[in-house]
């Protein structure tokens, strides 16, 4: 292996990275890899610090956040083992930020790194609200226990290319309402993959959801040619009408919402039987939902015949009349 010194960063076969191996391989500017990276640790930062370096680090990804430009491949780069509690929502509308978990490993579930939010008492929506262009957030559990009622979502996606990998997105603060849901999908070409999202300890007590993907719920954003790859979605509930994905207008999804190569399981803990997996409320009449090789788990279906806008896609169909091509679903 070959190393190379080129000030901030070093040169290991080739690969730019920063001290303590974290890649730099983007940016715009010679040497510099992908912007500044502001270190965060809420143990021992200090708001006072310049956070770029890990041993003078900030003390909340709020401050970090502040700092960074758009468009700037800034990295902000979360330690783990103690929380990072947010007293409110943090609204990401800066382009191309990049927030980084510390862990030796990417996981579905039990990141090291922990963003927390407990109630609040503003407007907040969620632990974060994206609507920035090409951000990412990588080994990070979101989990909001808020029960401040605008407060519905652990995570509210309402950007434009968008990165979720390797996290934890859960909500326990709304387990009593129906609009309720651990991640709001209003994303444009959203891309998430293996990530766990929903709880399958946690018991909900009303029809809320996995992911809601109501329309504009963020104000002029919309499901928009979305991937989700390799995520679980869990739920335990006592409500029947509860869901992993819930549409509940004609126009929630445009194009494309792709599931692929997932899991969507209900909990046989769980006190009700719930129905279907995915709930359309009306028919799409701008998109298709597209489950590929992704199997319902103990709901009673992965949709309702009525439910046009859903076709599935997998070994499953084998006895189908036009076996091995997307079907529409019946109960």
């Amino acid at each position: 292996m070959s190393n190379y010194n080129l000030g901030k960063e070093f040169l290991v076969d080739g690969v730019p990275v920063k001290g303590g191996g974290i890649p730099a391989t983007f940016g715009e500017v010679l040497n510099e890899g992908g912007g500044p990276y502001y270190y965060v640790n809420p143990t021992n930062g200090l708001s006072s610090n310049d956070g770029l370096t890990m041993d003078s680090p900030l003390n909340s990804v709020a401050n970090a956040y502040a700092k960074v430009s758009s468009n700037q491949h800034a990295h902000i780069v979360m330690s783990a083992n103690s929380a990072h509690a947010a007293s409110d929502e943090l609204a990401v509308a800066k382009n191309r930020v990049h927030f980084l978990g510390l862990d030796a490993v990417g996981r579905y579930y039990g990141q090291r790194t922990r963003w927390t939010m407990g109630v609040t008492t503003g407007t907040a929506i969620a632990i974060v609200k994206n609507t920035g262009v090409g951000n990412t957030f990588v080994n990070i559990k979101f989990d909001s226990s808020d029960t401040l009622s605008t407060s519905k979502y652990a995570f509210a996606e309402g950007g434009e290319y968008t990165r979720l990998q390797n996290c934890e997105i859960y909500s326990s603060g709304q387990v009593s309402v129906a609009t309720a849901a651990q991640l709001l999908m209003n994303g444009d070409s959203a891309y998430v993959s293996h990530c766990y999202i929903g709880s399958m300890a946690t018991q909900m007590t009303a029809a809320n959801t996995n992911v809601l993907l109501t329309r504009e719920t963020i104000t002029g954003k919309v499901c928009r040619d979305v991937l989700f790859e390799d995520c679980f979605f869990a739920l335990k509930s006592s409500s029947a009408t509860a869901s992993h994905f819930h549409a509940t207008t004609a126009t929630d999804v445009e194009r494309f919402l792709v599931l692929k190569n997932s899991v969507m399981m209900v909990a046989k803990l769980s006190s009700a039987t719930v129905g279907d997996a995915i709930i359309v409320d009306s028919a799409q009449t701008e998109g298709q939902i597209i489950v590929i090789n992704t199997p319902n788990v103990n709901s009673t279906a992965l949709g309702t015949t009525g439910s046009v806008g859903i076709v599935y896609y997998g070994p499953e169909i084998a006895t189908a009349g036009t076996a091995g091509n997307p079907v529409a679903v019946t109960d």
